[in-house]
């Protein structure tokens, strides 16, 4: 199989942001249906628009959304070994078999004696070269074993930055590793899967997760992480809709991100002040599910004193997404 790149844009709130992928296909076409399969996303319709660039890339365009999917072989290298050394013919001469003719004409006279001549530099093995997909190396390489074969990947995918591109394959390890949800039948292990993994990607010391109780109009914590969490846990507190920045998560369904909460008008700080824990930074995102929320994903102080960026708010906001559909298929 051929290894390809595959470039996907955004395309809230399933895919926030965009994201390139590195898989095995037959075709390139093979190789853009696997990926938005791995993302969860359906193949666009079949009447696509698509372009061969003069670099060799391939760009798919859907006319219903108008996103644009780019696609670019990644070319192997077939290292190529020495060239077999052939005996040369022997040096010293054969008399014919005594049954064999003679000559008609005289043979020429031996040439004289030379000196030996000195010995060659140990041959060194031809740099590597490269081997378009689907070609035959040459005969003289056809013993190189095919899965050795190393693969480059380009430093910056379809000329985009360095940061940028690490980014994307962050997320993109996201959504595959989310895919671990659809294995989980347990509400609360599944719920603490995606806060843990929240807090991994993010880099953060405490999260939780608040299930949103409608009659009561008010968010319990039902999954709590980090250093206060078994006192969190026994003192059962509930945050009413509204109140604080969950609150106004839960109420307006929007993702938040606050740098230091102590400039915020919003930040309950009643939970603070009960646990003892003194919270710094904070990231909310609403668990929503067909427009109705049911509860929310939070991580408090991210390491190292840094802010949030757009990548944080683009990994919250997806696994607060999954975490919604993860309760829709266990609570029936």
């Amino acid at each position: 199989m051929a290894r390809y790149e595959v470039f996907v844009p955004a395309a809230p709130p399933r895919v926030p942001m965009d994201l390139t992928l590195r898989l095995e296909a037959d075709h390139w076409l093979g190789a853009l249906k696997t990926g938005l399969k791995r993302l969860g996303e359906a193949h666009p319709t079949n009447n696509v628009l698509c372009d061969i660039q003069a670099d060799g890339s391939i760009h798919v365009t859907d006319p219903d959304s108008g996103r644009v999917f780019r696609i670019v072989e990644i070319p192997a290298i077939t290292p190529v070994g020495p060239m077999p050394v052939v005996p040369g013919p022997s040096p010293t001469a054969v008399a014919p078999p005594p049954s064999a003719p003679l000559p008609s004409a005289p043979l020429p006279p031996a040439p004289a004696p030379r000196a030996a001549p000195a010995p060659l530099p140990e041959a060194k093995p031809p740099p590597p070269v490269a081997v378009k997909p689907g070609s035959r190396p040459s005969s003289h390489a056809e013993h190189v074993v095919e899965h050795k074969t190393p693969v480059l990947t380009p430093a910056h995918p379809i000329g985009r930055m360095a940061a940028v591109v690490k980014d994307e394959d962050v997320l993109a390890d996201l959504f595959l590793e989310a895919a671990e949800l659809a294995r989980i039948t347990d509400r609360k292990a599944g719920l603490g899967f995606a806060l843990d993994a929240a807090m991994r990607i993010i880099g953060c010391e405490a999260g939780s997760v608040f299930s949103a109780d409608l009659g009561r109009k008010d968010l319990s914590f039902e999954v709590v992480r980090g250093p206060s969490a078994d006192k969190l846990r026994a003192l059962g507190m509930r945050v009413p809709i509204g109140v604080g920045i969950v609150g106004f998560c839960a109420q307006e369904d929007v993702c938040v991100a606050v740098s230091d909460v102590e400039k915020d008008p919003r930040f309950y700080r009643a939970v603070s002040d009960a646990t003892g824990y003194q919270t710094r930074s904070l990231l909310c995102a609403p668990m929503a599910r067909h427009g109705q929320v049911v509860g929310c994903l939070e991580v408090l102080n991210k390491s190292g004193a840094k802010q949030f960026d757009q990548k944080d708010l683009a990994v919250l906001s997806y696994l607060a997404a999954q975490a919604a559909s993860f309760l829709g298929r266990v609570d029936g």
